[in-house]
């Protein structure tokens, strides 16, 4: 009965740590600037992360004190995500943390006058793609032709989209009227 137990928690406990390698994520980008390469690291369920850079002089992955936010998506309900774009035009890299339920996001940017990760005052809509049943994504680029950042926001169940960019005149994210089909993997 004893060994019984043990082996009852020996598979719970190991359930355990494998469950939550599950939540972790990566990504990354590359500083033209500094010439290096930098990796977010975090975990999905509490958006917990930490962001390493590549130090020539111990020839090591050194992780910053500072680092995002513990809970970039304050009420968060799904899975917490991470994107990056790398600016060329400011040389600045830009995350973006998102709630794969709701799609909510926040866009960080490093604050050098405060020395630290501190949010937009202005990010996608709260609700950036309405009608949404899978996962909500979002992935973000930067276009150095005309100096500007472009997020495509979809849907995991299916593939619907919206694409935003940046409207100075309204200075907010505005949608495409045009996107990718409803269903972009369905033949015509």
């Amino acid at each position: 009965m004893k060994s019984l137990k043990l082996a009852l928690l020996v598979l719970l406990i190991s359930t355990s740590i494998l469950k939550s390698q599950n939540n972790v994520r990566m990504t990354s980008y590359f500083d033209v600037g500094d010439k290096k390469s930098y990796y977010l690291a975090w975990d999905i369920k509490t958006g917990k992360s930490v962001q390493y850079y590549w130090d020539g002089n111990t020839s090591k992955w050194l992780s910053f004190e500072i680092n995002l936010p513990a809970q970039p998506v304050p009420g968060a309900t799904g899975n917490i995500m991470f994107d990056v774009y790398y600016d060329h035009t400011d040389g600045k890299a830009y995350y973006t943390a998102w709630d794969t339920k709701t799609g909510k996001s926040i866009q960080y940017y490093w604050d050098g006058n405060a020395t630290k990760w501190s949010p937009f005052e202005i990010n996608l809509p709260a609700s950036p793609l309405p009608g949404a049943t899978g996962e909500i994504m979002i992935k973000s680029y930067f276009d150095s032709n005309d100096s500007k950042a472009y997020y495509i926001v979809y849907d995991t169940n299916g593939g619907k989209s919206i694409q935003y960019y940046w409207n100075g005149s309204s200075t907010k994210w505005d949608a495409f009227e045009i996107n990718l089909p409803e269903k972009p993997l369905m033949g015509k």
